[in-house]
Order: C-alpha cells, then sequence, then structure tokens
C-alpha cells in the first residue's frame, strides 16, 4: 500500500512530476468517479453509471472504464485512449488529505452538506508518476509553487467544488426515486459477462416532473 506524505517544498523541493503519462497503478481501475458538472464531455466517449460505494452505501456516478477490477480498457501503454479524461483521473497521482472536521462533510451525500473547498495534497514519491531527474518540477527554487503543482492545485480545488455539486444532484435525484438498477450484459469473443450493482435514471419519472426539480433536465444523465 501506498505511504503517503503530506506534499511540502521542504520535502518534496526537488521532486517532479511526470505529465501526460499514465504510469501509476492508480491508473488500473475499472471505474472513476465523474462529477456532473463534465457529463457534457464524457456522455459521447464512456458508459455513465451510477453505483453504491462500498464504504459509505451512498451513490456515487462514474464513468466505467473495464468490466472488472482492475481493469481500465481506455489505457494503453500508459496512453490514454479517449480524448477527454475525467477530472479524478487527471489529478492522480496526486491525493487530497481534508482534515478530520471536515471530512464527514465531505465524503456526505446530500444538499445538507457544509461547503469545504481546503485540503492538503498528498503524494507518494516511489510512484512512477514521480522522478527527480524526469518530468516538470512542483517548486521553484524559491520554494513557491512551480506551474505544474498549480495546475495540480487548481484541479483539486475544482474536484472539491463540483464534489458538492454533483452530491447535491444525487440526492435529489435519490429523494424523488428516479435512479432504477440495471443489469449489464457484455458479449466477449471469449466470454459472456453479466454487471450488476449499476444504477440508470428512469427517464419516464424524471420528464413527468413538475415544479421546482424540473431543473435536473439540464444536465446530461446517464441513461
Amino acid at each position: 500500500m501506498a505511504k503517503l506524505q503530506l506534499l511540502s517544498s521542504k520535502a518534496h523541493g526537488k521532486l517532479k512530476v511526470i505529465r501526460c503519462e499514465y504510469l501509476d497503478p492508480s491508473f488500473a481501475v475499472n471505474l472513476s468517479t465523474v462529477m456532473v458538472s463534465e457529463l457534457t464531455f464524457l456522455a459521447h466517449e464512456y458508459p455513465l453509471f451510477f453505483y453504491k460505494s462500498a464504504r459509505s452505501g451512498e451513490f456515487q456516478l462514474a464513468a466505467l472504464l473495464g468490466f472488472e477490477s482492475g481493469q481500465n480498457l481506455f489505457l494503453d501503454n500508459g496512453n490514454w485512449m479517449s480524448r477527454y479524461v475525467p477530472l479524478d483521473i487527471q489529478r492522480r497521482p496526486f491525493q487530497l488529505h481534508v482534515p478530520e472536521p471536515q471530512k464527514s462533510a465531505v465524503q456526505s451525500v446530500g444538499p445538507r452538506s457544509n461547503t469545504h473547498t481546503s485540503g492538503h495534497l498528498t503524494v507518494d514519491p516511489t510512484s512512477p508518476q514521480f522522478s527527480f531527474t524526469k518530468g516538470e518540477r512542483l517548486y521553484n527554487e524559491d520554494g513557491t509553487a512551480a506551474p505544474a503543482l498549480a495546475h495540480y492545485q487548481t484541479l483539486c480545488s475544482h474536484l472539491l467544488s463540483a464534489s458538492e455539486q454533483t452530491r447535491s444532484v444525487i440526492a435529489t435525484l435519490v429523494d424523488h426515486e428516479l435512479l432504477e438498477a440495471v443489469e449489464l450484459n457484455v458479449t466477449l469473443k471469449n466470454a459472456d459477462i453479466k454487471l450488476n450493482d449499476l444504477y440508470t435514471v428512469n427517464v419516464k419519472k424524471l420528464n413527468g416532473l413538475t415544479g421546482k426539480v424540473t431543473w435536473l433536465n439540464r444536465y446530461d444523465h446517464p441513461s
């Protein structure tokens, strides 16, 4: 298991990040959490579903990248094989540490949550995505954030705020019983695969909504 460290100029001043190559093991996933703000870009290239988090039991929105654990069919020899890369993939190999008083709110689902947009980047320096000889520096000589680090800081900040919007949308879908279970059957050359525990939007119910919740129709919803 990766040993994460809080990122700092003192400990990681010489560290470089390798961008546009997907070398870290964390990219080998068959699901990527996505935000409603990126659905317009995702809908043309990825199968999109809702699923229940095994850890929290709450619904999350995700792009399906493969049919089994660790299988990413969009990844080929370190290259991403689609035009748009989900934000949760883009932010890797960085992870965001949220202080404990905020963590329960950040991880919960629903419009009742408070908005939190602060955290601290963490890294595993042994990741193949980092190097001391190759890539872009994280820090300038004076210890300030170099352009590469500033990019990831902005990305993670956006993810935090976008996750609040996503949780609010999902909570509204749940409150109005608009999510329904689906079974995905895939026929491959050597096997038939059945995927359960996926959910989609009941379009008939959605189109029948009236009043304040009709704003949901603005989104390119998974269906």
